[in-house]
């Protein structure tokens, strides 16, 4: 009990302390900023709250960055106040507010008891609050929390040779809408398996992963009305083992990516709202979304974040970049967006991230450009914490475009399987499209994976020439192979090894011109070393 005592009088003398230096926040909106406006803000570590190209940039300010704007001739409006957002965030947990992370929990634990046969909830990291509680700092107890997925699949203990499709929410923790579309989305795909055909279909045929809560630790400082305005987690920066509430801790997590990570976009000063961390995948939030993408086939992902009405797609890390996808990822967004009615009429904007603003060590840019994956961000409403009796329409608004990107893979999508034409063994090969991977800014190749050999292409209708190669095989180049708008194409690939020709004894003085000529590279004083055999070369006698 004296321990308890000890650890609420920490707590209460941390947020009484913090709360003198806070001043009170509130967003403030240019309308139609101009070029001076966005080049002024997008590269200096004023906290951005949203921005849609042509209508508005908000900045979260302080009082007194508030009158200093207004002082130097800025016309601004302010368009939302802590007591606002306060309100919004409502006192009561039902399906028109917002959960905090115990009623997070206990619904995906239910979720699982009620649905054994397709769900399974897994722990999939710690957080920074956690570690720091394991550690010792009774400081942090409170924020002893995990990272959470929830795995919806028919065969959902087994990893199958099956497509993933990702729904990650809540980077940022003053973005709560973002979680409750998430378990929107969940539980429409749960409570209509066995009665839908499609959502069974797609259940049955795929494993869907939800990751609802990234950022545990902020999201327990802004549902408990701590700080309205916290955007980070809680990395102990200044190491006084107690949380700065008014600022300087903390790490964005949607900077923490590895994919041009330190670059546009984020900062490498602790007290910016953009912090990166010290390091790329320094946060074990990020190490935990880093894991579960490496550890499954995944062909597309959401992103869930507040606020502006858009929806964004790779690259973003810097500005007039495309990505070697670009046409397909945009006919996605596109499709997508125009089923997402806007708040003021109208439907969500498709931009690629980039035009938003530039923003390195994302999770979309990480995602797609380590992976291959489609990762979308779809930026939410029109505020961060929208009203509760909004929140269920909101939610009903951006179920179909979570949909239509379930749906993707099974059209419009070239798939199969890589073998070794003698073993039948799956094989981990390259697969390049002329015309789009030679295009764009650079991403790693698409791959096939390592336990199946199965390979996903999304593309755009019409016909493309593939070629398939692997360490150790013949290439394969198929020509005019079709994409259908209505169906996966299937092309299933056997790669020929390459003939590898024992060669004994030993080379002496062999010129080094000679060998190069050869195409060959030998080892002298190494016996029963093999030469890779390739045609039109001779054999080494």
């Amino acid at each position: 009990m004296k321990l308890i005592l000890n650890r609420m009088l920490i707590v209460g003398i941390g947020m009484i302390l913090s709360g003198l230096g806070a001043e009170e926040r509130m967003v403030v909106r240019f309308v139609d900023p101009d070029k001076t406006v966005l080049t002024e803000f997008n590269e200096t570590d004023y906290d951005i709250a949203a921005f849609k190209p042509g209508e508005f940039l908000d900045l979260v300010v302080a009082k007194s960055q508030y009158e200093e704007l207004l002082s130097r001739g800025f016309q601004i409006i302010v368009t939302q106040t802590e007591d606002q957002l306060r309100q919004n965030l409502g006192d009561v947990r039902d399906l028109y507010g917002y959960r905090n992370y115990d009623e997070l929990l206990e619904d995906l634990q239910e979720i699982e008891l009620q649905y054994p046969d397709i769900c399974k909830l897994y722990d999939i990291g710690n957080t920074r609050g956690k570690e720091y509680s394991m550690e010792g700092n009774p400081y942090y107890n409170d924020y002893n929390h995990e990272i959470w997925a929830m795995k919806v699949s028919d065969n959902v203990a087994e990893e199958e040779d099956e497509p993933s499709v990702f729904y990650m929410a809540e980077h940022h923790a003053r973005e709560p809408i973002s979680l409750e579309v998430n378990m929107y989305v969940l539980n429409h795909i749960i409570s209509n398996y066995g009665s839908d055909p499609i959502i069974t279909e797609e259940v049955n045929n795929k494993q869907i992963w939800f990751m609802p809560l990234v950022n545990p630790n902020g999201h327990k400082i802004v549902t408990d009305e701590v700080d309205l305005w916290w955007r980070k987690n809680i990395r102990d920066n200044n190491e006084n083992g107690s949380i700065n509430f008014g600022g300087g801790d903390g790490v964005d997590p949607n900077r923490n990516y590895d994919w041009n990570w330190g670059g546009e976009g984020s900062s490498g000063d602790t007290n910016s709202e953009t912090y990166r961390g010290p390091s790329a995948f320094s946060e074990p939030e990020i190490q935990a979304m880093r894991d579960i993408l490496e550890s499954h086939h995944f062909v597309t992902g959401i992103t869930y974040h507040a606020y502006s009405e858009l929806v964004l797609f790779p690259f973003g890390y810097a500005n007039n970049i495309q990505a070697p996808d670009h046409d397909a990822l945009q006919e996605l967004a596109n499709d997508m967006a125009f089923t997402i009615p806007g708040q003021n009429g109208g439907y969500y904007d498709p931009i690629p991230s980039w035009q938003l603003y530039p923003a390195s060590g994302t999770t979309d840019d990480y995602a797609y450009g380590e992976h291959g994956v489609f990762s979308f961000t779809i930026e939410l409403a029109t505020q961060f914490i929208p009203p509760a009796s909004q929140v269920e329409g909101i939610c009903e608004d951006n179920l179909e475009a979570a949909l239509i990107l379930l749906g993707r893979v099974d059209r419009k999508t070239l798939t199969g399987h890589i073998t070794d034409a003698e073993s039948g063994d799956p094989v981990v090969a390259e697969i390049y499209i002329d015309g789009i991977d030679n295009t764009g800014e650079f991403r790693k190749p698409y791959e096939s994976d390592l336990f199946f050999g199965r390979y996903y292409r999304l593309l755009q209708m019409g016909s493309y020439d593939v070629t398939f190669s692997a360490l150790g095989y013949e290439t394969q180049t198929i020509n005019n192979v079709s994409i259908s708008p209505l169906q996966q194409t299937v092309l299933d690939i056997e790669l020929e090894p390459i003939l590898m020709v024992p060669v004994t004894g030993r080379v002496t003085e062999l010129p080094i011109v000679s060998a190069a000529g050869t195409g060959l590279s030998l080892r002298t004083s190494r016996p029963n070393n093999s030469l890779r055999r390739h045609p039109n070369r001779s054999r080494l006698s």
